[in-house]
C-alpha cells in the first residue's frame, strides 16, 4: 500500500483525521448503548513517512483495537509483564488490563523493534489515536512504552530520535470517571492542546498531546 511523505507536522492532520472517522466508525454500535467503548490504533510514523493501511515495510498502523482485547506485556497486572509503577493500584491495573490501548502498545512495540529501528534513519513518531483520551493505567502504559522505544533503541545502537504522542476527540482535553464503582482515573490529559483542522471541506477538532522527553 502507498503511504505519504509529511514536510512538517501539519501534513500528519489527513491521517489522523481519517483515522479517527474510522475509530468512530467501529465505536457506533456503542455509543448506542450508552458510553461508548474506548478503541485506538497506533500509527507509526518513520522518517517522516506516513503510513496507510496495509503499510509494514517503513511505517505501520496497528489494527483497530475494540475495548476488552488488551492483554500480555502491557496489561500491568501480569507477573512476567511490565512492572506496576507505584502511582498505579493495583486494581486500577486490574480494571484497566484489557484497554484497547495495552493491545496496541504491544502491537507497535513489536513492529519498532523488530522492524522500524532497522529502516529508521532520523526519526520515528507514535501517535496513539483513539476517540477517548487513555485512562490514568494507560497514560502510564504509554509512559513504560515509550522508555521501552528509547531501551531498544540503544541496544541496537540507533540513534534516531523517538517521539510519543496521544490524539483523541473528545469534548473535553480530560474527564474524570470512576472505574468499578470505586476506582477514580482520568481520561485524556488536562494540559492536551486543542488542534484545530480543515481537511477538504471538513471541519473539527482534536486533542494532542506529546509526552515529555526522556533521557
Amino acid at each position: 500500500m502507498s503511504h505519504t511523505h509529511a514536510q512538517n507536522p501539519d501534513a500528519r492532520t489527513p491521517a489522523i483525521v481519517r483515522e479517527l472517522g474510522m475509530i468512530h466508525e467501529r465505536a457506533a454500535k456503542d455509543h448506542q448503548v450508552g458510553e461508548p467503548g474506548l478503541y485506538s490504533r497506533i500509527m507509526v510514523i518513520v522518517d517522516d513517512d506516513i503510513p496507510s493501511e496495509g503499510d509494514t515495510d517503513s511505517c505501520y498502523l496497528t489494527p483497530v483495537a475494540p475495548p476488552q482485547s488488551g492483554q500480555g506485556y502491557y496489561t500491568l497486572a501480569a507477573a512476567d509483564g511490565a512492572a506496576r509503577p507505584p502511582e498505579i493500584s493495583v486494581d486500577e491495573a486490574k480494571l484497566s488490563q484489557k484497554d484497547s490501548e495495552v493491545a496496541t502498545l504491544l502491537d507497535a512495540y513489536e513492529w519498532v523493534a523488530e522492524q522500524g529501528l532497522a529502516v529508521a534513519k532520523q526519526s520515528i513518531q507514535v501517535i496513539l489515536i483513539s476517540n477517548i483520551g487513555p485512562c490514568t493505567g494507560c497514560k502510564a502504559r504509554l509512559q513504560i512504552f515509550h522508555r521501552d522505544l528509547l531501551d531498544k533503541a540503544v541496544e541496537v545502537e540507533s540513534k534516531v530520535s523517538i517521539s510519543v504522542e496521544s490524539v483523541y476527540d473528545t469534548p473535553e482535553a480530560s474527564r474524570n470517571r470512576t472505574r468499578g464503582k470505586e476506582i477514580a482515573t482520568t481520561y485524556g490529559y488536562p494540559n492536551a492542546v486543542q488542534t484545530p483542522y480543515t481537511v477538504s471541506t471538513q471541519q473539527g477538532m482534536y486533542w494532542r498531546y506529546r509526552l515529555p522527553e526522556l533521557q
